[in-house]
This record gives structure tokens, C-alpha cells and sequence, in this order.
């Protein structure tokens, strides 16, 4: 059975980030096992350190350790049996510092199956330090490999996270207080971009130096101006969109408008050229999601992952 661990659910986390949390705990937990060892004959009066039973390494913080190692999913059905870890392992830890992201993962996993042959291995392994240096090398590729991703914008890492933590943020407080921040035109901007295949890092330099109140197009892309509108329900009676928002002017070449369900999922978009939009909408006073849909419909497949919210 597989003890409950409490991850701090942090809005703003990667996937990345929140497995650099869980080593953070871990580290916590070996060093709470540091110089703990008590031998007992019977039975085990409380779980801390590693405890010794009849010979073997068990229960305890190592025990709460190898829980969460393998319910992270980090620990390989099948360790490469062609490395020779219990032979390296015999030299010294030394060789720990230079392994690569997937080898420590591999390391992991053998001193976890370890247990399989040898009951006790794996608390064996936490007692004479190996397991603390496989964590910490880890831990510290995984921090690497995170400002890797921080500093460069276009990885898809980020804005997925970036996309993810505004949605939910947005619907937390929704859920709280009734009413959604209007975020809807925000994502409606950068997933338009996405569609008509603007790389992040153009996006992102081009969006740095416009403000809220920018009249005309909202982005520019290989020479067109492109106007955005969109629309998403709240998912509360009486929210379903009937009433879409039409242009108020007439600085862009195309516009794409968007709808979106509750959780701000795309559902469908539409493409107009502006000679086609003023001979259909300018002399009309309401327009309609039918109205829209009378134009070009873009397929919604063409959109990266970095804007799915899964």
C-alpha cells in the first residue's frame, strides 16, 4: 500500500518544478533518517529512520522514501541490466555525480527493485548515503534543466504551463467570487497567433510593447494585420453565447474569431478578410455566432499542444 504524501498543490508549477518538489521532500526525509537506526527484536514502536528487523534495512523514513519514489512513477519496470551499478556502487559514490538525468533515474529504480532479491536492500542503500547522492544528483539536473526552460520562451514547457496556470487561476476565482477575470480576449490573441502558425518567441517580442487599448490589429504576422474576438461562456444559466462583439474599425486584413467552452477550451474558429466582413457586418447592428460562421473556419488541429489545456 502505497502511503499518502502531501505535494503543495502550487498553481504556477510545471511538471518539472513539481518533481524538483518532490525531491525537496525526499532530501527532507533522508536527512530526518540520518543517524536514526535503532535495532529492535519484535516490533517496531515508531517509524523513523531506518529500522532494523532481524538483520535487514526496512519501515521507517526509508520505507515513506520508496513509496514516493515509485508512486512518482520514477522507477523503471525494467532497470538496463547491462549496467554493472552493484560492481560501481562497490567503488564508492564518486561515479554518482557524473551520471546523466535517465541514468540517475535508472539507479532509482534499481536500489527500489532491490528489494525483490535482497529484502531490506533499499534501506540498505539509504544508510550507506548512496540513495541521498542519486537524489541530489538528480535534483540537481532537474534545477538545470528548469532554468534551461525559463530562459528560452519559445519551449513549449513553459507556455504550456504559462496557458494552464492563467486558465485555472481564472476559474479558482470564478469558483470563489462568481465572475471570471477577463482573460478570454488574452487567450483569444495568443491562440489566434498559434493558428495561423506564429512561432512563440515572434509572438511574444512582438506583444512587448502594446498595451490593452491598442486599436486596429492585435498582431502582425508574414506582412498581415490580424483583428481577434472571441467568446466563452461561463458555463451558469443564461450564459450561452448569443451576441458576438463585431469590429469597430477597420485597420486589419483579417480577423479570427473564437469560442471557447467554460474551462477556455477552443471549440471552434472562424476567418474573415476584411472586404468580406464589411460587405456582410457594416451596416449591421448585432451580429451572431451564425453571423461568424459564415466565413472561413480554420481547423483546430493545427494548434500546438502548448495550447491544450489536458
Amino acid at each position: 500500500m502505497v502511503r499518502s504524501v502531501k505535494i503543495p498543490e502550487i498553481i504556477g508549477r510545471t511538471q518539472l518544478e513539481l518533481e524538483i518538489v518532490i525531491l525537496e521532500q525526499i532530501l527532507t526525509l533522508l536527512d530526518q533518517s540520518t543517524n536514526s537506526y535503532r535495532k529492535f527484536d519484535s516490533k517496531v514502536e515508531e517509524e523513523t529512520g531506518v529500522v532494523t528487523l532481524g538483520g535487514a534495512y526496512t519501515g521507517g523514513k526509508a520505507s515513506l522514501v520508496w513509496d514516493m519514489i515509485w508512486s512518482s512513477g520514477w522507477v523503471y519496470t525494467d532497470p538496463d541490466p547491462d549496467v554493472p551499478w552493484t560492481e560501481q556502487l562497490a567503488s564508492g559514490h564518486g561515479f554518482i555525480d557524473n551520471l546523466s538525468e535517465g541514468e540517475a533515474h535508472n539507479l532509482l529504480s534499481f536500489f527500489c527493485r532491490g528489494d525483490k532479491w535482497s529484502d531490506g536492500y533499499f534501506g540498505y542503500r539509504v544508510e550507506d548515503g548512496s540513495v541521498k547522492a542519486t537524489v541530489l544528483r538528480l535534483q540537481a539536473l532537474k534545477k538545470k534543466r528548469c532554468r534551461d526552460d525559463l530562459n528560452s520562451i519559445g519551449t513549449e514547457v513553459c507556455v504550456t504551463a504559462l496557458r494552464a496556470d492563467l486558465v485555472k487561476t481564472a476559474l479558482i476565482w470564478q469558483d470563489k467570487f462568481g465572475v471570471a477575470p477577463s482573460i478570454t480576449s488574452t487567450l483569444s490573441e495568443f491562440d489566434a497567433a498559434n493558428l495561423v502558425g506564429m512561432p512563440i518567441d515572434k509572438y511574444s517580442s512582438f506583444m512587448q510593447d502594446k498595451t490593452a487599448v491598442s486599436k486596429g490589429s492585435d498582431f502582425n504576422y508574414k506582412g498581415v494585420r490580424y483583428q481577434v474576438k472571441a467568446n466563452r461562456p461561463s458555463g451558469k444559466p443564461g450564459s450561452f453565447v448569443t451576441l458576438v462583439s463585431k469590429a469597430t474599425n477597420y485597420n486589419w486584413d483579417q480577423l479570427i474569431w473564437i469560442l471557447y467552452n467554460e474551462v477556455y477550451e477552443p471549440q471552434e474558429a472562424w476567418l474573415w478578410h476584411v472586404d468580406a466582413y464589411i460587405r456582410m457586418f457594416d451596416a449591421k447592428k448585432r451580429l451572431s455566432p451564425n453571423d461568424y460562421r459564415k466565413g472561413i473556419k480554420l481547423d483546430l488541429g493545427s494548434l500546438s499542444v502548448s495550447t491544450r489545456i489536458t
